[in-house]
């Protein structure tokens, strides 16, 4: 990536969105979520040490990610927005009783699927202080 043009912060969004998406596609060529998570985590590893970036350096003092790189990463994810409707399915498992996954909840789910995802790395962030 040429992050000396456009900065870590843009290289770290841009690498999430890649980690992200990775998931996915994992998710949509049948492997398991844990196990296509554990495989986008290598990727994303990979292109953050292949860069010289630091994950820690994307996190505000209270552990949140910095709101720069929290909107560019979601762009950067919507860009699977069609592979995340499908992968969807696979990735909720159980719904509580009388909930069903139809094509409007699918919809609402995909929509906050970037979120959801960059809100593991703040969870783990809080965990680990």
């Amino acid at each position: 990536m040429p992050c000396d043009e456009i900065g870590n912060d843009d290289s770290i969004a841009r690498a999430l969105g890649v980690g992200a998406c990775t998931w996915i596609f994992g998710i949509n060529k049948d492997k398991e979520p844990a196990e296509a998570l554990k495989i986008s985590d290598t990727v994303l590893i990979a292109l953050l040490k292949g860069n010289n970036l630091d994950l820690k350096s994307m996190l505000e003092k209270d552990g949140l990610i910095k709101t720069n790189i929290k909107k560019e990463a979601t762009y950067r994810i919507n860009f699977c927005r069609e592979e995340t409707k499908k992968a969807i399915p696979k990735l909720i498992k159980k719904l509580p009783e009388g909930v069903v996954l139809d094509e409007e909840r699918i919809e609402n789910l995909t929509r906050v699927f970037p979120l959801q995802y960059l809100s593991m790395f703040e969870q783990f962030s809080k965990y680990k202080q």
